[in-house]
């Protein structure tokens, strides 16, 4: 978040991980997916103008990154999902980010996938 806080505090626009610097852990397997022994990252963002979207002009909640489990862990199953999505803060070229975990055993409140990363639900600022 801080890459991408960088860019569009210098560029007025999100970026997707090629023009924020990110490199996810792992192996790349094409341009927009990582890979380990345990997750699958994708680069989601949908941005236009080149991977590129003026903060000011941000519709819906775009989502610029995604772990999805490659394996069970433990009582979180296979193909449950981290993600970052995206939005304006305020009126200038500031980047609100929602951090969410989708349980695919748990629908209620995620605790299967949680446990596992207890602080990831508060590395999103607005």
């Amino acid at each position: 978040m801080k890459l991408q806080d960088a860019h569009a505090s210098e560029t007025g626009a999100i970026g997707n991980w090629a023009n924020i610097g990110y490199i996810a852990p792992g192996s790349k397997t094409d341009a927009d997916n990582y890979s380990t022994t345990v997750f699958n990252y994708k680069n989601n963002f949908a941005g236009g103008n080149n991977g590129t979207t003026m903060v000011g002009s941000i519709t819906g909640t775009p989502e610029g990154w995604r772990a999805t489990a490659k394996t069970a862990l433990n009582d979180c199953k296979i193909s449950s999902y981290w993600t970052i999505t995206m939005a304006q803060a305020g009126n200038g070229a500031s980047v609100a980010y929602t951090a969410a975990i989708t349980d695919l055993g748990s629908n209620n409140d995620n605790t299967n996938c949680k446990s596992l990363t207890p602080n990831f639900m508060n590395i999103a600022h607005n």
